[in-house]
């Protein structure tokens, strides 16, 4: 039979997995005529597998008679492995797309190996096809198959519950990063698995926050913002990827835009505002809540208040339309930074910088309003 280039790649697969390829066509012929074809255009695939030159495609649905094909349990389970590898070089190369796809198909190969174990009555090697296609379901974050699979290894055999190979599928807490990114990417994440991600590096993270802010409750805020951010772009997290490192790198980028704001800011920024409720001392050493220190408007005369209303329209006066309008939907409106962004297709934090700036404009106009007055008097 002449040698059908296109689908050669190099490296090394045993023959029972190639066999065990052409037996896919069983299974789902379509999706195995797939994946081989898809084989010749991934250069990272090149050093997992290789095609002997007896294979030739006939068509979506079946092969030509050359080809060896053999459905035994053996043949599914190094299938289902070759499968496996496929999706972990997948991974490792960042096509998180392939990587789901072939662990889902391994995983289908397991389950088909599992039932074939039974067929005819118990086999020994279906422990072994149910715990690879736990792994397989985890590693695609299917995690309630996962569950359901280690249930049914402990209603076969009681050995199952407890093994120390079946522990770590039935803890959560041991999983390794990759499948608790796997489980949290899903719709709707896993509850569990998300709790295990976040007792694992919420220390770290709180550390490094605190090295960045020096203060112990701008460093909680901090790695909670953080962590808010990770979770509304948990879907293109990278099972394969650095995760601690990644959320380190939220964490700096996020104090950074923090510590720009507020070098823009000015006297307005955060750290330099003192709330009203906070205690305060006068130059005789009496204590006092900020607010009773500041002068009421509602003791002014009413001579003292219509000035103070007209002092207030021409500060508004003298601000763009922009400003003007921000100010007004943010402290007489009553809208949050994050309702005026959305509206102006801005983000919370450029709203927050155009309100300090209309405070900051508003500020120079009265006083220098309050020195005109003084002088006339």
């Amino acid at each position: 039979m002449p040698y059908e280039a296109e689908i050669g790649c190099h490296g090394s697969v045993s023959v029972c997995g190639i066999e065990a390829a052409a037996s896919r066509a069983n299974w789902s012929g379509w999706l195995a005529t797939r994946r081989i074809d898809e084989l010749s255009a991934r250069p990272a695939m090149e050093d997992f597998i290789q095609i002997l030159p007896s294979f030739r495609v006939s068509g979506p649905g079946h092969f030509e008679p050359e080809v060896i094909m053999r459905n035994g349990f053996d043949d599914l389970m190094n299938q289902a492995g070759a499968l496996g590898s496929l999706g972990a070089a997948a991974r490792k190369q960042g096509e998180e797309a392939a990587a789901d796809a072939y662990f889902r198909d391994a995983l289908g190969m397991a389950l088909n190996a599992a039932n074939h174990a039974t067929d005819g009555g118990s086999h020994p090697g279906q422990l072994d096809a149910l715990r690879a296609a736990a792994r397989f379901a985890l590693d695609c974050g299917e995690v309630p198959e996962a569950r359901r699979l280690v249930d049914e290894a402990s209603s076969t055999d009681a050995s199952a519950r407890f093994s120390d190979e079946w522990a770590q599928l039935r803890d959560v807490a041991a999983w390794p990063d990759p499948w608790l990114i796997a489980a949290v990417r899903r719709d709707p994440p896993d509850v569990e698995a998300l709790d295990a991600l976040a007792n694992r590096y919420w220390k770290p993270l709180f550390g490094r926050c605190q090295l960045l802010t020096v203060n112990l409750q701008k460093a909680g805020d901090l790695a909670q913002e953080a962590w808010c951010r990770v979770l509304r772009a948990r879907h293109t997290l990278k099972p394969g990827g650095n995760f601690p490192a990644y959320l380190a790198t939220i964490a700096t980028n996020l104090w950074r835009d923090l510590y720009r704001s507020a070098r823009r800011a000015g006297p307005m920024a955060d750290h330099r505002l003192e709330s009203l409720d906070a205690a305060h001392r006068n130059d005789d050493g009496e204590g006092g809540a900020l607010v009773d220190r500041i002068p009421d408007l509602k003791t002014l005369s009413p001579e003292e208040q219509t000035q103070l209303a007209m002092d207030i329209d021409m500060a508004l006066e003298h601000l763009t339309p922009q400003l003007r309008e921000v100010l007004v939907a943010r402290f007489i409106t009553g809208e949050s930074c994050a309702e005026i962004g959305r509206r102006y297709g801005r983000t919370e934090q450029c709203i927050s910088g155009w309100v300090r700036q209309a405070l900051r404009e508003m500020k120079l106009h009265l006083e220098a309003a309050s020195r005109e007055d003084a002088m006339k008097a």
